[in-house]
């Protein structure tokens, strides 16, 4: 697993860039019937470290992770409430002391589940993993361990790990069902399934 995993984050170092976050100023496009209920953040207990990475913890990873899903997936209005986990499983921070030229870029793998919430029906049939590399921004061209701080790649990855799931969720055929979200005058809808982070 660790091998694996090296071996793909030393392919993904070299790219050049990863789409930008900044859509969520524009106008938001349903996904179906989709609206998020709960997002449950974790990381895995062996979270792998990337070669030549800053350090970061379990917990750090889950706070960074949870504030950027909820930001994008609570704009959505759909009838249905669908929950999220989220898992973060390996990563790469880049470091200053790399050389300036090598421009090491910073990376999150991750994996998705989907839970229907009124039928606490899983609909992934397996964790879907996505991996993101940081965008690029003009500091970063010389490697975003000199510009950035380690919280604020952490940052960059979390919405650009948000913005893939959105992306992936849009071609999945799971939110064209009908409405099961029933709301009473003066009564704010709730969540009746859950997921656990446990």
């Amino acid at each position: 697993m660790l091998m694996r995993f090296v071996s793909v984050v030393l392919v993904l170092l070299s790219a050049a860039c990863a789409a930008p976050t900044h859509d969520l100023a524009e106008e938001t496009v349903p996904i179906g019937n989709f609206r998020l209920g709960q997002m449950v953040p974790r990381a895995e207990a062996q979270l792998a470290k990337g070669p030549l990475s800053r350090s970061a913890s379990r917990e750090e990873w889950m706070q960074a992770l949870d504030p950027a899903f909820k930001e994008r997936f609570s704009r959505f209005e759909g009838g249905s409430y669908y929950h999220l986990g989220i898992t973060a499983g390996g990563y790469v921070l880049a470091k200053p002391s790399i050389p300036f030229f090598a421009a090491p870029k910073s990376i999150l793998i991750f994996t998705v589940i989907v839970v229907e919430d009124h039928t606490g029906k899983v609909l992934t049939e397996e964790p879907h993993q996505i991996t993101v590399i940081e965008r690029l921004t003009g500091g970063s061209i010389l490697g975003s361990g000199f510009t950035r701080s380690r919280a604020q790649q952490m940052q960059d990855l979390a919405e650009q790990a948000a913005r893939k799931t959105e992306e992936w969720l849009r071609i999945q055929p799971w939110f064209d069902g009908p409405d099961t979200i029933v709301i009473l005058p003066d009564e704010a809808p709730e969540s009746s399934g859950q997921i656990t982070s446990e």
